[in-house]
């Protein structure tokens, strides 16, 4: 199979499993928000973003050193072998931290949930690298449904059927990536021939090398993304938190739609030879903006009837903040987008520089705006930090390996964007339909080409999978 066709059916496969993951855990919305009262789940979103900020720490790097390094030809053996070196002393530092966490009193209760939480995820997210870097990604796309599948039962079980609540909401989640784990790791063994290694010094410092800038890098795009949250359930409660916690819901189908490119997208670019690197990202870039452009123009037409029919009463506010959010969520794609030549070029240091710009824009729109104005303070501060890494970034990536990024028609797309929002936040969405045209339509000539390309691979993409799906 060609390149392009390669890439193709990998985007397939995850897009296959991603699909079933993120619209799933959408629709389970009705579910979370009935079981759990808006101060639940502002509890939940707390204790899941506390989460997200242990998993890099955790994990030193770990899985994503993984990926990067079997993908680009490293002997498996090896990296596998630092990799579970580098895991074994991260979740021994997690035991150290956690006696930390039990002064602040929403985690308290939850404290031996949150550990195995944070562990099963990090194992299971080590395992997944793993096969996406060894090329398997029709097996990716499966374990990842079968993940999906199995926390929705767990769902039901623990939240619907025996009302355990926050508690109920967390062991489902753990549950179902522990077992997911145990389930890769039988896989891997049994495809794998893979012995104990000693890997050499050279490796491990590469590895660590890679690996260490990620730490800080993560946590800052935690503080990026959820930090706002904090701010919120410090000056008005759990409540506040929660609406803005379920506003965010709906925009991170947006995060969706690109990681369908991006965790293909890195597999494809650490392959292609370094020639052909320039033009390849271009035509990727060029493929991936219209249509996020296209899915954030019909997200905020559509939040307030989504809002209604997907959330309970109890959550209709959520409205006012997702059309804003979703103009955030096209730039912090975009940005993600660029953080991949980094990855391709060994640069997580700059990734890093760049995510701190992002975090002491965000960190002092929060703390002038929130006290103020609340959850719309919060939203602002959002849009303009991912704003700020999207522009640092597209500077700076213009000298580690240039490409065109379409800078006037985003410009333009972008304010018709801002305009539509405005317009549907006031409650006058049929007003900002036209707008929201006006936004896609620079980028007509680019969707009626990346249809055409999805329907001359279409055939050879059920028809075949990756040299390496065959081979097993």
């Amino acid at each position: 199979m060609s390149k392009k066709g390669q890439f193709l059916s990998n985007l397939l496969f995850l897009g296959v499993g991603n699909a079933v993951s993120k619209l799933t855990v959408f629709f389970l919305m009705p579910l979370y928000t009935a079981q759990l009262s808006p101060a639940d789940f502002g509890t939940v979103d707390i204790l899941i973003n506390t989460a997200v900020l242990l998993l890099p720490l955790i994990s030193l790097g770990a899985p994503e050193a993984v990926f990067r390094f079997m993908a680009g030809g490293a002997p498996a053996e090896n990296v596998m072998a630092v990799g579970r070196r580098m895991l074994s002393v991260g979740l021994s530092l997690l035991l150290l931290i956690l006696p930390l966490l039990s002064f602040f009193h929403v985690l308290r209760p939850y404290l031996v949930y949150l550990y195995f939480y944070v562990a099963a995820s990090v194992l299971h997210s080590f395992l997944a690298h793993a096969l996406r870097a060894d090329g398997r990604y029709g097996v990716y796309a499966l374990q990842q449904t079968f993940c999906t599948l199995l926390t929705v039962l767990l769902a039901v079980l623990f939240l619907r059927e025996l009302s355990l609540g926050v508690k109920g909401y967390l062991l489902a989640v753990l549950l179902a990536d522990a077992v997911t784990a145990l389930l890769l790791a039988s896989y891997l063994r049994s495809v794998k021939e893979w012995r104990e290694a000693t890997p050499s010094a050279e490796l491990r410092r590469l590895m660590l090398r890679y690996a260490i800038p990620l730490i800080p890098t993560a946590t800052l795009w935690w503080a990026l993304s959820v930090s706002d949250r904090y701010f919120l359930l410090y000056y008005h409660g759990e409540a506040a938190n929660g609406i803005y916690a379920a506003a965010a819901k709906l925009p991170a189908l947006l995060t969706f739609a690109a990681g369908l490119f991006l965790e293909a997208w890195h597999f494809a670019a650490i392959k292609e030879k370094e020639e052909g690197r320039t033009a390849l990202f271009e035509r990727i870039y060029g493929a991936l903006l219209p249509l996020l452009i296209t899915l954030v123009a019909a997200l905020i037409l559509c939040a307030r009837p989504l809002v209604s029919r997907i959330f309970s009463p109890g959550f209709a506010d959520a409205a006012l903040f997702v059309p804003f959010l979703a103009v955030s969520a096209l730039f912090s794609a975009l940005s993600s987008f660029l953080g991949s030549v980094y990855v391709v070029k060994l640069r997580s240091g700059a990734s890093l520089t760049t995510a701190a710009v992002g975090v002491a824009v965000n960190l002092l729109l929060d703390i002038w705006w929130i006290p103020r104005l609340g959850t719309v303070g919060a939203v602002a501060a959002t849009l303009f930090s991912y704003l700020a890494v999207f522009l640092w970034r597209a500077v700076h990536c213009k000298r580690v390996m240039p490409f065109a990024l379409r800078v006037e028609k985003l410009t333009v797309a972008t304010l018709l964007l801002l305009v539509t929002a405005a317009l549907t936040v006031r409650g006058a969405w049929w007003w900002g339909i036209p707008t929201a045209v006006l936004s896609v339509l620079p980028f007509a000539h680019e969707l009626l080409d990346s249809a055409l390309t999805l329907l001359v691979y279409g055939k050879k993409i059920l028809q075949k999978t990756t040299k390496k799906q065959k081979s097993s």
